[in-house]
């Protein structure tokens, strides 16, 4: 490959959640390489300050279009969803002024659009992609239908998520949906990507089943700064908090994330019910109203939510925790919740699903427990609740796993693979 520019697109260039943690890393990870990275995204107020050139696209407000509903936006919406004219437009600009060597796609549906990635083919630019999610395969990106597991679209049969309302529980929505995925599979466009890094084994199993070519798809895990969280640690071990130190003192388990019911909310809410356990609630989400009303009406007072924190307040409660539980009942992909869990020295109590287990290893890491499942989940939670030489002994044991599966040398030498891989192809 000539050159060591990469492009790196995404759909948003500010903190927006795990996505853009992997983001921001591998491009540090590429830059400390000797590569200029070059940033595609979309404007935006809380952009991230980049040095050199960097692309920046007008993207719509799906949310404003939805609350200001008439014609106009709505086949704004649709157009624009599918095929990004503006993205067209600035990637032609982009192969104009640079010669690129790599794109690295990361999420781009509905704001860039796959539709750049023909032109970035035509323009001889190796293309990777980064999956953080199911999108491609599944028109909802989750395999979540109705609250429950759905994989009746992953053989191509897209038209399932229309009949079965399956986004929003709307006709109109779920088709477009399903049309989006008809065009770009029929067209052959994700067939032009020349690697696929899948983080977790789960994830590229899924798109094995889907038909996707074994030798694009690569299990490359995700990388993580660990410094940011040892440097946490030293910074307050003069508050006598340790990563390493015993549970004495810690009094609650923590969930962290999105409240939603696909993450097992709901669940862990009846799994604490009765207990002496303590559980902290950290996130924000669409159920969450619903979640506290249900609290409530329990009256279950030793469940607390804390509503949306920032990271150093999520740093220091899962520093403070007996342990982390995630319960999640859709497919994880590789959760960094469990990451950073893991480096703080905190096994997990986790349900057996996605990528999950591939972190949490059933007493060495944690305990593993079957999602959706109420009584197995007390019983787990019980059981480390009452086993501090266990946690002490486990959260080492996940600190080590994930050290040596996320640090930035591990990542890049997984990714350099990948690269030469398809530099052999040219």
């Amino acid at each position: 490959m000539n050159g060591k520019k990469v492009l790196m697109v995404t759909w948003a260039w500010y903190p927006s959640g795990g996505d853009w943690t992997y983001v921001d890393n591998v491009r540090r990870l590429y830059e400390s390489q000797g590569y200029q990275v070059i940033p595609f995204s979309t404007q935006n107020e809380k952009n991230v300050a980049v040095e050199g050139p960097a692309y920046f696209i007008d993207a719509p407000d799906y949310k404003a279009l939805n609350k200001n509903k008439n014609l106009a936006n709505s086949i704004k919406a649709v157009t624009n969803s599918i095929v990004s004219k503006n993205a067209l437009r600035a990637i032609d600009q982009v192969l104009a002024e640079h010669e690129i060597s790599i794109a690295h796609l990361h999420n781009i549906h509905h704001y860039i659009t796959p539709a750049i990635i023909s032109k970035l083919k035509k323009a001889g630019v190796k293309i990777l992609w980064s999956l953080h999610d199911y999108q491609i395969i599944c028109p909802v990106n989750t395999f979540i239908s109705h609250g429950k597991i759905c994989e009746r679209c992953i053989t191509g049969k897209f038209y399932h998520c229309t009949t079965h309302t399956c986004k929003r529980d709307s006709v109109a929505v779920s088709f477009l949906a399903s049309i989006e995925a008809y065009y770009y599979h029929t067209r052959g466009t994700y067939n032009q990507v020349d690697a696929y890094l899948c983080p977790s084994a789960f994830l590229r199993s899924k798109f094995l089943q889907a038909g996707f070519d074994e030798a694009k798809l690569f299990v490359s895990n995700l990388c993580y700064d660990i410094n940011f969280v040892d440097n946490f640690i030293q910074e307050n071990k003069s508050r006598n908090v340790s990563f390493s130190n015993s549970t004495k003192g810690n009094n609650y388990i923590l969930y962290v994330g999105r409240l939603e019911d696909v993450k097992g909310i709901r669940t862990l809410i009846s799994a604490v019910e009765g207990t002496p356990i303590t559980l902290k609630i950290a996130g924000a989400g669409g159920a969450e109203d619903e979640f506290r009303k249900l609290v409530r009406d329990k009256n279950l007072t030793n469940i607390e939510f804390l509503g949306f924190q920032d990271k150093a307040s999520v740093f220091e409660l899962t520093m403070n925790a007996k342990f982390v539980v995630v319960p999640s009942e859709w497919y994880e992909n590789f959760p960094f919740s469990v990451i950073e869990s893991f480096l703080f020295s905190k096994p997990v109590v986790g349900s057996r699903i996605g990528g999950i287990p591939e972190l949490v290893k059933h007493e060495q890491t944690g305990l593993l427990f079957e999602a959706g499942n109420i009584s197995e989940l007390r019983v787990n939670l019980l059981r480390l609740w009452n086993d501090d030489a266990a946690i002490e002994r486990w959260g080492k044991n996940a600190r080590s796993l994930v050290y040596e599966i996320v640090n930035f040398d591990s990542h890049w030498q997984k990714l350099q693979l990948v690269l030469n891989s398809i530099k052999s192809t040219e």
